[in-house]
């Protein structure tokens, strides 16, 4: 099956693949930065997700994911060639930015938080 998409560039210059879902891991293995998109697939412990704002905040992921309440996760994102970095629940996640592979939401013990 093929799925047709309109592209254009936007004001910098970047292809905008406009009715395309993106594949972050993927685009994470090519080292490459993710267009403007429709939507943004994403792995949340393993499980694919998909989010349509390119800066999710770290409560948005964890709800995406069905980890509520989310104040007992602490959740990491995994950026291709770095060590997992922590998102704070307000924090907004570029998913444009190169290197965003997937995401880890481990519980948080009781004396965290």
């Amino acid at each position: 099956m093929t799925t047709q998409s309109k592209s254009k560039e936007d004001s910098s210059g970047v292809e905008a693949v406009l009715d395309d879902i993106i594949d972050l891991e993927e685009y994470a293995k090519l080292g490459k930065r993710p267009p403007l998109a429709r939507g943004y697939r994403l792995k949340i412990n393993g499980d694919p997700y998909v989010v349509h704002d390119p800066l999710p905040t770290g409560r948005e992921i964890l709800t995406l994911g069905g980890l509520i309440p989310v104040e007992n996760y602490t959740l990491r994102v995994k950026l291709a060639g770095e060590k997992p970095q922590k998102v704070g629940l307000d924090e907004k996640v570029d998913l444009r930015r190169p290197g965003v592979e997937k995401f880890k939401a481990l519980p948080r013990d009781q004396t965290e938080g």
